[in-house]
């Protein structure tokens, strides 16, 4: 069977999604900062720049033998995985062969189909499914997401709450519904005619190993949760949805007296528009003044056609415009105009001041 092949390119090793010159998203951020979920808000230093970046070296080197298991028949169980801690970068070497003997434990009864196939709306975001099964028994399409996350440690937080779930189990397979769902919505849109028949998850650990069916969120929540903006910060992407409500989340945007005007973004995005409007009034102006300097240099010495090697600057040659005065002619000949005019409909223009 095969499915749409994604124009989306990921780099893996930004991982970092691009639709031509555009970036895109990934959608665990999107879950993070949304929906509050898989988020470690007690993480000091350590834990950000080592723990969490070993964790997540293992859990690349289980999707890697995975990978090569699906696709060439091969139990490749040791892995070397680039992993960057703080500013340094390291080869971790990961024996891997308990987390691949749960993983073909649970592919029992289902055919792989596909690994880290990219799907996208093309337009915000893009994201990689782990794993498309074929259901050996109904014939249905399954996707499949790999955890590796010591639960122990996985944060009970959700919706904003520091202890919504009763157990780091429940908060972990919500997180993953959401997941799983947006990926099924973009699978589904990119491959008309395929229906997704269930979600499940791997969870695999050196000890320990699970097969979850997950739950589908309706699609409309889905959508949602796909509509929510963002804007590329200093720090990172910031986003915003219009009404967090329909998550059952309270709306983060200040409430406006009633004679203010509406909300419609979070602080943070106002600032940092402000910021770069700064940026630009003031670049806009050392440009003028730059422009002008070149200028006045090719005048003086007779020159209409430069190139620096790192810009093209040139100097028109002096012309004559013919012009129309619209406004005499309207009042002159009030039927004349009217008879000559043609009406369409243009798009609204759009400012920042």
């Amino acid at each position: 069977m095969q499915f749409k092949k994604s124009p989306v390119v990921f780099d893996e090793a930004s991982h970092t999604y691009y639709l031509g010159e555009k970036r895109l998203l990934g959608i665990t951020g999107l879950i993070h900062s949304i929906l509050g979920l898989g988020v470690y808000p007690d993480a000091n230093e350590y834990v950000k720049s080592y723990s969490i970046p070993r964790a997540g070296s293992r859990g690349t080197a289980v999707h890697h033998a995975i990978q090569t298991y699906d696709e060439l028949g091969v139990r490749q169980t040791t892995q070397i995985v680039p992993t960057r801690y703080g500013n340094g970068e390291v080869d971790e070497t990961w024996d891997v062969n308990a987390e691949l003997d749960a993983y073909i434990r649970h592919l029992d009864g289902f055919e792989p189909l596909a690994n880290e196939l990219t799907v996208s709306d093309n337009i915000r975001y893009a994201s990689q499914i782990d794993n498309v099964w074929l259901h050996k028994k109904t014939r249905g399409i399954w996707l499949a997401d790999t955890k590796t996350n010591n639960l122990s440690y996985y944060p009970r937080c959700g919706y904003f709450s520091p202890d919504y779930f009763g157990t780091s189990e429940d908060a972990l397979r919500e997180y993953l519904s959401w997941q799983l769902s947006v990926y099924a919505e973009l699978f589904e849109a990119e491959n008309p005619g395929i229906k997704v028949e269930g979600l499940c998850a791997n969870w695999l650990r050196p000890d320990d190993d699970a097969f979850w069916v997950i739950e589908r969120k309706p699609a409309a929540l889905v959508r949602e949760l796909l509509s929510t903006e963002y804007v590329i910060g200093d720090n990172g992407p910031i986003y915003y949805h219009h009404d967090l409500s329909v998550f059952g989340i309270q709306s983060d945007l200040p409430m406006p007296a009633p004679d203010d005007k509406p909300v419609i973004a979070p602080q943070e995005v106002i600032d940092y528009i402000a910021r770069l409007l700064d940026a630009e009034r003031d670049t806009k102006a050392r440009l003028e003044e730059a422009k002008k300097t070149i200028r006045e240099a090719m005048e003086k010495n007779g020159i209409k056609s430069w190139d620096s090697g790192s810009f093209k600057a040139t100097i028109a040659a002096d012309s004559e415009r013919a012009t129309f005065d619209t406004a005499r002619f309207k009042a002159d000949h009030p039927e004349l105009y009217k008879q000559y005019t043609l009406k369409k409909t243009t798009k609204g223009g759009f400012t920042l001041k």
